[in-house]
């Protein structure tokens, strides 16, 4: 629908939506297509050249070449981006209760989960379930938007992740001390614009953690 001058009618909600969706198809990419969009969106072409020109006239988009756009920062500062980070190695209700508490701090909840080199390292042991299981099965949880893998250098890897999600808000486990400890040293260092909330602690009786998960199961089939 066009408004007054030929610009799509769109509410805030509906920009929104389109914005979090081109912010979630430019994550850790330098652009996208329009046929990107319209799979994304699911809006047919005619819609999609409307958005793309609308938000490019006002300073939300750039179009950097014939079909290439990149999200500006007058676009990025509509949305509040939530990043959280884990292992999730054995997925349990504890860890979609902390996940929805998260997504209350914003829009758009990105997850980024820990390598399996990652995990050996702080862990000393490898996970049961490799990193892009472990990834695929987050992103399909309601309130995630994104999963994403970590890197592999456990201290520059957040510097790396916090430099191409661009979030607003970090949300960390209670459980999370020595990361919450390095974040905060990190967004203080490098002054960033960045807010650092603490996520409650979930009842440990009426979730099992993945430990006791673990243990549980090797008892049983030892």
């Amino acid at each position: 629908m066009l408004g007054g001058e030929g610009e799509m009618d769109l509410s805030e909600q509906d920009e929104k939506n389109l914005l979090k969706s081109i912010y979630l198809l430019q994550l850790r990419k330098s652009a996208f297509t329009k046929a990107e969009l319209i799979e994304k969106t699911g809006l047919d072409a005619r819609k999609s050249d409307d958005v793309l020109r609308q938000f490019t006239m006002s300073g939300m988009l750039e179009c950097r070449d014939v079909d290439n756009y990149a999200l500006l920062p007058e676009g990025r500062s509509k949305l509040r981006i939530v990043l959280v980070g884990g292992v999730y190695d054995i997925l349990h209700l504890g860890h979609l209760a902390v996940l929805a508490e998260a997504k209350t701090y914003g829009d758009v909840l990105v997850v980024v989960v820990a390598t399996d080199i990652t995990v050996e390292t702080l862990k000393g042991r490898r996970p049961v379930f490799p990193e892009e299981d472990r990834r695929a099965l987050v992103e399909q949880l309601k309130p995630v938007d994104a999963a994403i893998l970590g890197y592999e250098d456990v201290g520059m890897g957040y510097e790396q992740v916090i430099s191409e999600v661009k979030p607003n808000i970090i949300a960390l486990g209670y459980d999370q001390d020595s990361v919450a400890r390095t974040i905060t040293e990190l967004v203080e260092k490098r002054r960033l614009n960045v807010r650092i909330v603490r996520l409650s602690k979930f009842d440990k009786e009426k979730y099992l953690s993945s430990s006791v998960i673990r243990q549980t199961f090797f008892q049983e089939t030892g």
